[in-house]
């Protein structure tokens, strides 16, 4: 059955049809591979997305950023003034060029107004599909402290070791990462609203030492 042969109902809706976000017409449900069973019958499954596999998605990284003495937050996303961002997955890794491990708290947190001043990069945002809408939230990664913003609270407590740098080729390699997939146990994403929520990766003002090396990725949606 093609598209221009589907089924209407008395208000001219094709049956079986899905609205679609930015599209004012209902379109057709798509199906999987068909299936005979014993008694000739012909069905096929509804095809359907288990992760949000539509919505414009970036990713933004920085690799050997350098914390501040005495850091707080050292890396950021801040909302969009016209998209709804959603926070879906973190990745941090650390490494030190001292001579033992170090342990280390950290903090992701939530502000209500935005973060201001201080010394920032902004890394590259990327788009993980080229046709989507330029890209609105703000990533900034700090090498000297911002001026913080109203904290709303913690989302993660957390103790993470940064382990010495290989020396040689048998010594043990850098930290494990730490990774955070916000929304994929059936919760919400860490969700911004507006250009003053902040999420944020916050060491807690604690005297940095020197040595001390961040990577950091994050993932997010733009609805």
């Amino acid at each position: 059955m093609t598209v221009g042969s589907t089924p209407r109902d008395s208000g001219n809706i094709p049956l079986g049809c899905v609205g679609v976000p930015g599209d004012s017409i209902p379109q057709q449900i798509q199906g999987g591979a068909e299936f005979t069973d014993a008694n000739s019958n012909i069905t096929a499954p509804i095809r359907a997305e288990l992760t949000p596999g539509s919505k414009a998605t970036f990713s933004a990284a920085i690799t050997g950023l350098v914390p501040v003495t005495g850091a707080t937050d050292i890396f950021t996303v801040t909302g969009s003034a016209t998209k709804l961002v959603k926070v879906t997955r973190l990745v941090i890794t650390g490494s030190t060029t001292l001579a033992a491990n170090v342990i280390l708290p950290i903090t992701l947190l939530k502000r209500s107004t935005a973060d201001t001043a201080g010394t920032s990069t902004a890394p590259t945002r990327v788009a993980h599909d080229s046709l989507n809408a330029a890209v609105t939230a703000t990533v900034l990664a700090y090498t000297a402290n911002p001026t913080t913003g109203t904290l709303v609270g913690a989302y993660r407590n957390l103790r993470m070791t940064l382990q010495l740098t290989p020396q040689t080729a048998t010594d043990f390699p850098i930290s494990l990462p730490y990774i955070e997939d916000f929304g994929q146990r059936g919760g919400q994403p860490i969700v911004l609203r507006g250009v003053a929520e902040v999420f944020a990766v916050n060491l807690a003002a604690i005297a940095t030492i020197t040595g001390w090396l961040f990577d950091i990725s994050v993932e997010w949606t733009e609805e």
